[in-house]
Protein backbone atom coordinates (compact mmCIF):
# COMPACT_ATOMS: atom_id res chain seq x y z
CA UNK A 1 0.00 0.00 0.00
CA UNK A 2 1.20 3.43 -0.80
CA UNK A 3 0.95 6.83 1.09
CA UNK A 4 -0.85 9.24 -0.90
CA UNK A 5 -0.12 11.98 1.00
CA UNK A 6 1.98 13.31 3.96
CA UNK A 7 0.40 16.12 6.20
CA UNK A 8 2.93 17.75 9.04
CA UNK A 9 2.39 20.12 11.79
CA UNK A 10 5.06 22.55 12.85
CA UNK A 11 4.10 25.31 15.03
CA UNK A 12 0.97 25.91 14.00
CA UNK A 13 1.79 26.08 10.26
CA UNK A 14 0.41 22.69 8.44
CA UNK A 15 2.51 21.36 5.54
CA UNK A 16 1.11 18.89 3.31
CA UNK A 17 2.57 17.27 0.50
CA UNK A 18 0.82 15.02 -2.36
CA UNK A 19 2.67 11.76 -2.26
CA UNK A 20 1.44 10.25 -5.11
CA UNK A 21 3.32 8.11 -7.18
CA UNK A 22 6.27 8.02 -4.43
CA UNK A 23 8.43 5.22 -3.43
CA UNK A 24 6.90 3.95 0.28
CA UNK A 25 10.54 4.63 1.07
CA UNK A 26 10.30 8.08 1.02
CA UNK A 27 7.76 9.32 3.72
CA UNK A 28 10.24 7.70 6.51
CA UNK A 29 13.33 9.48 5.06
CA UNK A 30 11.15 12.55 5.56
CA UNK A 31 10.20 10.84 8.68
CA UNK A 32 13.92 10.50 10.01
CA UNK A 33 15.16 13.78 8.74
CA UNK A 34 12.57 15.92 10.27
CA UNK A 35 12.62 13.73 13.69
CA UNK A 36 17.12 14.61 13.89
CA UNK A 37 15.92 18.49 13.05
CA UNK A 38 12.28 19.63 14.67
CA UNK A 39 13.69 20.58 17.83
CA UNK A 40 16.19 23.40 16.01
CA UNK A 41 14.11 24.05 13.87
CA UNK A 42 11.65 25.21 16.51
CA UNK A 43 14.04 26.73 18.63
CA UNK A 44 15.01 29.12 15.54
CA UNK A 45 10.38 29.56 14.98
CA UNK A 46 10.40 30.23 18.72
CA UNK A 47 12.94 33.01 18.62
CA UNK A 48 10.51 34.34 15.66
CA UNK A 49 13.44 34.57 12.94
CA UNK A 50 11.48 34.35 9.66
CA UNK A 51 14.00 32.55 7.42
CA UNK A 52 13.38 29.54 9.40
CA UNK A 53 9.83 29.00 8.35
CA UNK A 54 11.10 29.79 5.17
CA UNK A 55 13.58 26.52 5.89
CA UNK A 56 11.34 24.34 7.19
CA UNK A 57 9.02 24.59 4.02
CA UNK A 58 12.15 24.28 1.67
CA UNK A 59 13.69 21.58 3.78
CA UNK A 60 10.55 19.31 3.30
CA UNK A 61 10.26 20.51 -0.12
CA UNK A 62 13.87 19.70 -0.94
CA UNK A 63 13.59 16.03 0.15
CA UNK A 64 10.46 15.34 -1.42
CA UNK A 65 11.40 17.19 -4.50
CA UNK A 66 15.01 15.72 -4.73
CA UNK A 67 13.96 12.41 -4.69
CA UNK A 68 13.56 12.61 -8.67
CA UNK A 69 9.66 12.36 -9.10
CA UNK A 70 8.44 15.43 -10.99
CA UNK A 71 5.08 14.32 -9.70
CA UNK A 72 5.80 15.30 -6.21
CA UNK A 73 3.73 19.08 -5.05
CA UNK A 74 3.47 20.69 -2.03
CA UNK A 75 0.64 22.68 -0.51
CA UNK A 76 -1.41 24.19 2.36
CA UNK A 77 -4.55 22.11 2.40
CA UNK A 78 -5.90 21.66 5.77
CA UNK A 79 -6.89 17.89 5.59
CA UNK A 80 -5.80 14.61 3.42
CA UNK A 81 -8.43 13.38 0.87
CA UNK A 82 -10.81 11.49 3.14
CA UNK A 83 -11.49 9.12 -0.48
CA UNK A 84 -8.98 6.76 1.55
CA UNK A 85 -9.32 6.24 4.97
CA UNK A 86 -6.02 4.10 5.53
CA UNK A 87 -4.16 6.49 3.72
CA UNK A 88 -5.56 9.43 6.02
CA UNK A 89 -4.58 7.01 9.29
CA UNK A 90 -1.14 5.94 8.23
CA UNK A 91 -0.45 9.61 7.73
CA UNK A 92 -1.10 11.18 10.94
CA UNK A 93 0.05 8.34 12.40
CA UNK A 94 3.37 9.51 10.91
CA UNK A 95 2.45 13.28 12.48
CA UNK A 96 1.42 11.99 15.48
CA UNK A 97 4.51 10.68 16.31
CA UNK A 98 6.37 13.27 15.43
CA UNK A 99 4.15 15.93 17.00
CA UNK A 100 5.64 18.14 19.95
CA UNK A 101 4.05 20.89 21.55
CA UNK A 102 5.46 23.94 22.61
CA UNK A 103 5.61 22.97 25.98
CA UNK A 104 7.33 19.79 25.57
CA UNK A 105 10.36 21.13 24.05
CA UNK A 106 10.43 23.79 26.89
CA UNK A 107 10.07 20.98 29.47
CA UNK A 108 13.36 18.99 28.00
CA UNK A 109 15.06 22.41 27.83
CA UNK A 110 14.51 23.22 31.42
CA UNK A 111 15.14 19.64 32.57
CA UNK A 112 18.54 19.61 31.09
CA UNK A 113 19.48 23.05 32.87
CA UNK A 114 18.43 21.60 35.63
CA UNK A 115 20.46 18.58 35.77
CA UNK A 116 23.30 20.56 34.92
CA UNK A 117 22.81 23.13 37.97
CA UNK A 118 22.24 20.48 40.39
CA UNK A 119 26.01 18.46 39.76
CA UNK A 120 28.07 17.58 42.55
CA UNK A 121 31.35 19.28 43.05
CA UNK A 122 34.00 17.27 42.71
CA UNK A 123 35.44 16.38 46.66
CA UNK A 124 39.13 16.13 47.12
CA UNK A 125 41.03 15.56 50.32
CA UNK A 126 44.49 16.73 50.71
CA UNK A 127 46.90 14.87 53.11
CA UNK A 128 50.19 16.86 54.04
CA UNK A 129 51.95 13.86 55.85
CA UNK A 130 53.28 13.60 59.41
CA UNK A 131 52.93 16.68 61.51
CA UNK A 132 55.43 18.66 63.70
CA UNK A 133 54.00 17.63 67.00
CA UNK A 134 53.96 12.82 66.95
CA UNK A 135 54.87 11.99 63.83
CA UNK A 136 57.91 13.98 62.72
CA UNK A 137 60.12 13.37 60.03
CA UNK A 138 63.03 15.54 61.20
CA UNK A 139 66.03 14.91 59.09
CA UNK A 140 68.81 17.70 60.24
CA UNK A 141 71.49 16.21 58.31
CA UNK A 142 69.69 16.79 55.12
CA UNK A 143 68.48 20.25 55.81
CA UNK A 144 65.07 19.62 56.00
CA UNK A 145 62.15 18.05 57.55
CA UNK A 146 59.71 15.89 56.04
CA UNK A 147 56.62 17.29 57.49
CA UNK A 148 57.34 21.34 56.57
CA UNK A 149 58.06 20.19 52.68
CA UNK A 150 54.79 18.49 52.61
CA UNK A 151 52.86 21.07 54.30
CA UNK A 152 53.63 23.83 51.69
CA UNK A 153 53.50 21.05 48.86
CA UNK A 154 49.81 20.56 50.19
CA UNK A 155 48.71 24.46 50.31
CA UNK A 156 50.36 25.30 46.85
CA UNK A 157 48.14 22.33 45.57
CA UNK A 158 44.82 23.78 47.68
CA UNK A 159 45.33 26.95 46.26
CA UNK A 160 45.37 25.75 42.87
CA UNK A 161 42.35 23.67 42.86
CA UNK A 162 40.80 26.39 44.53
CA UNK A 163 41.10 28.08 41.19
CA UNK A 164 38.81 25.57 38.98
CA UNK A 165 35.38 25.28 38.54
CA UNK A 166 33.48 22.38 40.35
CA UNK A 167 35.46 21.52 43.09
CA UNK A 168 35.38 20.92 47.16
CA UNK A 169 39.19 21.08 48.22
CA UNK A 170 39.03 19.94 52.30
CA UNK A 171 43.12 19.58 54.09
CA UNK A 172 43.94 16.93 56.82
CA UNK A 173 46.05 19.88 58.52
CA UNK A 174 46.95 23.30 57.51
CA UNK A 175 49.72 23.74 60.36
CA UNK A 176 52.34 21.83 62.12
CA UNK A 177 49.70 20.32 64.65
CA UNK A 178 48.39 16.81 64.38
CA UNK A 179 45.54 15.62 63.21
CA UNK A 180 44.54 13.34 66.01
CA UNK A 181 46.02 15.53 68.81
CA UNK A 182 43.22 13.51 70.93
CA UNK A 183 44.99 10.52 70.55
CA UNK A 184 48.83 11.91 70.62
CA UNK A 185 49.08 10.39 66.63
CA UNK A 186 48.04 6.74 68.16
CA UNK A 187 45.13 6.40 65.20
CA UNK A 188 46.24 9.35 63.15
CA UNK A 189 46.22 7.25 60.10
CA UNK A 190 42.52 6.38 60.75
CA UNK A 191 41.68 9.99 61.17
CA UNK A 192 43.22 11.41 58.00
CA UNK A 193 40.75 8.82 55.84
CA UNK A 194 38.01 8.85 58.39
CA UNK A 195 37.79 12.83 57.59
CA UNK A 196 37.86 11.96 54.13
CA UNK A 197 34.82 8.96 54.47
CA UNK A 198 33.15 11.84 56.27
CA UNK A 199 32.82 14.16 53.62
CA UNK A 200 32.20 11.84 51.09
CA UNK A 201 35.35 12.32 49.06
CA UNK A 202 35.84 11.49 45.56
CA UNK A 203 39.67 11.44 45.94
CA UNK A 204 42.35 11.18 48.88
CA UNK A 205 45.43 12.23 48.49
CA UNK A 206 48.36 11.95 50.93
CA UNK A 207 51.47 14.22 49.72
CA UNK A 208 55.14 12.85 50.88
CA UNK A 209 58.78 12.82 50.25
CA UNK A 210 60.79 10.02 50.06
CA UNK A 211 64.43 9.10 51.52
CA UNK A 212 66.32 5.81 51.38
CA UNK A 213 69.50 5.43 54.11
CA UNK A 214 68.68 9.09 55.49
CA UNK A 215 72.65 9.79 54.58
CA UNK A 216 73.28 12.61 52.25
CA UNK A 217 74.25 10.91 48.98
CA UNK A 218 71.92 8.08 48.38
CA UNK A 219 71.48 7.82 44.65
CA UNK A 220 67.97 6.92 44.48
CA UNK A 221 66.17 9.93 43.28
CA UNK A 222 62.82 11.22 41.32
CA UNK A 223 58.47 11.11 42.22
CA UNK A 224 57.00 7.56 42.82
CA UNK A 225 53.06 7.43 43.28
CA UNK A 226 51.02 4.46 45.37
CA UNK A 227 47.65 3.67 44.11
CA UNK A 228 45.68 0.89 45.07
CA UNK A 229 44.99 -2.53 44.48
CA UNK A 230 41.47 -2.75 44.88
CA UNK A 231 40.08 -3.58 41.35
CA UNK A 232 37.36 -0.68 40.84
CA UNK A 233 39.94 1.90 41.70
CA UNK A 234 43.68 0.25 40.06
CA UNK A 235 43.01 0.99 36.64
CA UNK A 236 41.92 5.12 36.88
CA UNK A 237 44.39 5.27 39.94
CA UNK A 238 46.66 4.27 37.27
CA UNK A 239 46.02 6.81 35.03
CA UNK A 240 45.88 10.11 37.56
CA UNK A 241 49.13 8.70 38.96
CA UNK A 242 50.94 8.81 35.21
CA UNK A 243 49.57 12.48 35.16
CA UNK A 244 51.30 13.63 38.05
CA UNK A 245 54.27 11.89 36.90
CA UNK A 246 54.30 13.61 34.10
CA UNK A 247 53.80 16.86 35.76
CA UNK A 248 56.30 16.49 38.20
CA UNK A 249 58.69 15.60 35.33
CA UNK A 250 58.63 19.59 33.71
CA UNK A 251 60.08 20.32 37.38
CA UNK A 252 63.34 18.06 36.87
CA UNK A 253 62.00 15.47 38.81
CA UNK A 254 62.71 11.41 37.77
CA UNK A 255 59.28 9.82 37.38
CA UNK A 256 60.62 6.12 38.66
CA UNK A 257 56.58 4.83 38.57
CA UNK A 258 53.04 4.31 39.80
CA UNK A 259 52.82 1.22 41.89
CA UNK A 260 50.92 -0.98 43.82
CA UNK A 261 52.39 -2.58 46.98
CA UNK A 262 50.27 -5.14 48.96
CA UNK A 263 50.44 -7.46 51.70
CA UNK A 264 49.09 -10.11 51.93
CA UNK A 265 49.19 -10.47 55.77
CA UNK A 266 46.76 -7.58 55.90
CA UNK A 267 44.17 -10.49 53.88
CA UNK A 268 41.95 -9.29 51.06
CA UNK A 269 39.42 -7.25 50.22
CA UNK A 270 35.61 -8.10 49.00
CA UNK A 271 36.74 -8.02 45.47
CA UNK A 272 39.43 -10.81 46.51
CA UNK A 273 42.62 -8.72 45.73
CA UNK A 274 45.29 -8.60 48.46
CA UNK A 275 45.21 -5.54 50.47
CA UNK A 276 47.42 -2.12 50.08
CA UNK A 277 50.50 -2.51 52.11
CA UNK A 278 49.75 1.33 53.08
CA UNK A 279 47.18 2.06 55.56
CA UNK A 280 46.56 5.52 53.91
CA UNK A 281 45.05 3.29 51.07
CA UNK A 282 43.59 0.59 52.77
CA UNK A 283 41.64 2.49 54.77
CA UNK A 284 40.43 4.36 51.84
CA UNK A 285 39.27 1.49 50.36
CA UNK A 286 37.40 0.75 53.33
CA UNK A 287 35.93 4.11 53.64
CA UNK A 288 34.56 3.95 49.95
CA UNK A 289 37.02 6.25 48.20
CA UNK A 290 40.20 5.55 46.28
CA UNK A 291 43.26 6.76 48.18
CA UNK A 292 46.84 7.42 46.10
CA UNK A 293 50.62 8.49 48.05
CA UNK A 294 52.84 10.71 46.02
CA UNK A 295 56.39 10.59 47.02
CA UNK A 296 57.52 13.51 45.43
CA UNK A 297 60.98 13.37 45.84
CA UNK A 298 64.32 11.94 47.71
CA UNK A 299 65.40 13.73 50.57
CA UNK A 300 68.61 12.27 50.94
CA UNK A 301 69.64 12.34 47.17
CA UNK A 302 71.37 15.54 46.46
CA UNK A 303 69.84 16.42 43.08
CA UNK A 304 66.35 16.33 45.03
CA UNK A 305 67.50 17.89 48.03
CA UNK A 306 68.62 21.15 46.50
CA UNK A 307 65.26 20.71 44.47
CA UNK A 308 63.11 20.61 48.16
CA UNK A 309 64.96 23.48 49.70
CA UNK A 310 63.71 25.59 47.02
CA UNK A 311 59.94 27.26 48.79
CA UNK A 312 58.94 27.77 45.03
CA UNK A 313 59.81 24.35 43.04
CA UNK A 314 57.81 23.32 46.49
CA UNK A 315 54.82 25.20 45.90
CA UNK A 316 55.47 24.39 42.18
CA UNK A 317 54.97 20.63 42.61
CA UNK A 318 51.89 21.44 44.77
CA UNK A 319 50.79 23.27 41.68
CA UNK A 320 51.40 20.37 39.19
CA UNK A 321 49.67 17.93 41.49
CA UNK A 322 46.28 20.35 41.64
CA UNK A 323 46.85 20.51 37.54
CA UNK A 324 46.92 16.83 37.09
CA UNK A 325 43.85 16.42 39.29
CA UNK A 326 42.14 19.32 37.65
CA UNK A 327 43.34 17.66 34.33
CA UNK A 328 41.82 13.87 35.01
CA UNK A 329 38.92 15.69 36.05
CA UNK A 330 38.50 17.36 33.45
CA UNK A 331 38.21 20.75 35.68
CA UNK A 332 38.07 24.42 34.03
CA UNK A 333 39.78 27.42 35.07
CA UNK A 334 36.68 29.76 37.19
CA UNK A 335 36.08 32.97 35.34
CA UNK A 336 36.46 36.23 36.28
CA UNK A 337 33.31 36.56 37.68
CA UNK A 338 33.71 33.43 39.64
CA UNK A 339 36.59 34.31 41.49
Amino acid sequence: MKLKALKLQLNNCTFQFDMEGISSEVPFVVFLIIHCTKKEIYTQMKQRKPGCYIAAVLLAGLMLGGCGNPNVKANTAESVSASDPETVSESEEIVSAEAETENGFETETETETEIETETDPIVIVLDPGHDSEYCTRNHPDLGVNEQDLNLTIALACRDRLQQYQGVDVYMTREDGSCPDAEHQGEYCIEKRTGYATDLGADLFVSLHNNGTTGVYGAEANGTEVYVSNYSAYTEEGKKLGQMVLDNLAQLDLNPRGVFVRTKEEKGHYDDGSVQDWYYLISYSVEGGHPGMIIEHAYMDNPHDNAILKDEAQLKAMGTADADAIASYYNLQIKTKTEN
